[in-house]
C-alpha cells in the first residue's frame, strides 16, 4: 500500500524519528511511504529524511490520485479540520486517516476491536481514539466521579461524540461490581504506574475479560519522561507488594519520587514545593508514578497475570504492550 504522510510537526518528528516504527510501517505491513505533504506554504519544498530516504514536502496536490492509496494525517489537533479540507477537495473519506491508526495497524492487528465489548481502566485516552469506534462497546472505570483528567458528567461514558458504555466508579485493583469474564478486551493508556499494587490490578483485569480476551497497556518509558532518574522497578518488587496486599493509600516511594522527580520536565507541577503538596493528597488525585516499568517487569507481571504477551513495542515516550488471556 502507498501512503503520504501529510503534516511535519511535532507528531511527525515524534513517530518518524522512531526506527522501529519506520521499520514496522515498510517491512511487516508492507507500506511503502511515497511522499511528505504538508498545508503550510513555508515548509514546503524542505527536505526531510524518513528511514535514509530523502523527500520533499509538497503541497497534497502535487500527488497525482493514482499515485498513492491513502493519506495518512500527522496531527491529532488539526485532523478533523484537515480531514474536511481533503474531503472537500476530492479526497476519499476511508482513504484518510490519523498515524496513531497507522501505529495500531502496524504493530498490532487492530481488528481485533472489531465488535466487540470491552472496558477501559482510566479513560478515556487520544491515544484510543482510533480503536473506539471499532467496539461495540466500552465501559469506563474510574476511581472517583472527579479525576485531574476526566470528569463523571453522567452514567454513559463518551468519547467526544461518541457514547462508548457505562461509568463505572471503583479502583482498578477491586472492580468486585464486574462479574467474571465480562469483557472481550481491556484498555489502559498511562495508568498502570499510578497503581500502588500493579499485580492486584493486572489480577482484575483477567478476572473480568473472557478466556482469549485481549488486554492492551501503555506506560511511560522512563528515559523520555520526568522519571529518567529513578531505577527501575523490578518483578520481585511487585511480588513483595501484592503479597503485602499494599493498598492504594500506599506512599512508600514518595521520598524516592521526591528526590528523583525532574521538575524542569513537569511543568505542569509548578515545581518542586507544589509537586510534594500534591504528592501528599496522592490517594485524593493519584497523580504519582508509584513504578517505573521496563519490557522485562511487564512481561513477567502479564505472565504472572495470566496473559500471553503477543506484541511489544514503543510509540512515541509510551511502551505498548498486547496481551491476550490464557485458557482455563
Amino acid at each position: 500500500m502507498k501512503i503520504i504522510i501529510y503534516g511535519v510537526g511535532e507528531e511527525f518528528n515524534r513517530f518518524f524519528s522512531d526506527s522501529d516504527f519506520v521499520q514496522c510501517l515498510t517491512s511487516k505491513k508492507d507500506l511503502e511511504i511515497i511522499g511528505i505533504a504538508d498545508g503550510n506554504v513555508s515548509v514546503q519544498g524542505n527536505e526531510l529524511c524518513i528511514a535514509n530516504q530523502a523527500f520533499k514536502v509538497c503541497d497534497i496536490r502535487e500527488f497525482t490520485r493514482d499515485s498513492f492509496d491513502r493519506i495518512i494525517i500527522t496531527t491529532q489537533r488539526y485532523f478533523n479540520e484537515i480531514k474536511s479540507e481533503l474531503i472537500e477537495r476530492g479526497y476519499e473519506e476511508n482513504n484518510i486517516d490519523y498515524i496513531q491508526a497507522l501505529y495500531w495497524e502496524a504493530f498490532f492487528n487492530i481488528q481485533i476491536f472489531d465488535g466487540k465489548a470491552g472496558i477501559e481502566i482510566g479513560g478515556p485516552s487520544d491515544l484510543f481514539a482510533c480503536i473506539y469506534p471499532r467496539c461495540t462497546s466500552c465501559d469506563v472505570v474510574n476511581f472517583s466521579p472527579t479525576t485531574v483528567w476526566w470528569k463523571k458528567t453522567g452514567d454513559l461514558y463518551q468519547y467526544k461524540s461518541i457514547t462508548l458504555g457505562n461509568v463505572i466508579i471503583s479502583d482498578a485493583t477491586e472492580m468486585y461490581q464486574i462479574k467474571n469474564q465480562t469483557y472481550d478486551f481491556l484498555l489502559s493508556s498511562n495508568n498502570l504506574e499510578h497503581i500502588a499494587n500493579p499485580l492486584k490490578a493486572l489480577l482484575e483485569f483477567s478476572r473480568i475479560l473472557k478466556n482469549g480476551g485481549y488486554v492492551l497497556i501503555l506506560v511511560p518509558v522512563k528515559e523520555e519522561t520526568f522519571d529518567h532518574d529513578r531505577p527501575y522497578t523490578t518483578f520481585e518488587h511487585l511480588l513483595a507488594d501484592y503479597a503485602a496486599d499494599v493498598g492504594e493509600d500506599d506512599m512508600s516511594h514518595l521520598h524516592e519520587i521526591i528526590e528523583k522527580h525532574d521538575y524542569a520536565m513537569d511543568p505542569l507541577c509548578e515545581g518542586r514545593e507544589n509537586f510534594i503538596k500534591r504528592a501528599q493528597r496522592n490517594i485524593e488525585n493519584r497523580c504519582l508514578h508509584h513504578h517505573v516499568f521496563n519490557e522485562s517487569c511487564l512481561r513477567q507481571a502479564l505472565n504472572y497475570s495470566g496473559f500471553e504477551v503477543i506484541e511489544f513495542g514503543k510509540m512515541g515516550s509510551n511502551f505498548t504492550v498486547l496481551g491476550k488471556k490464557r485458557g482455563v
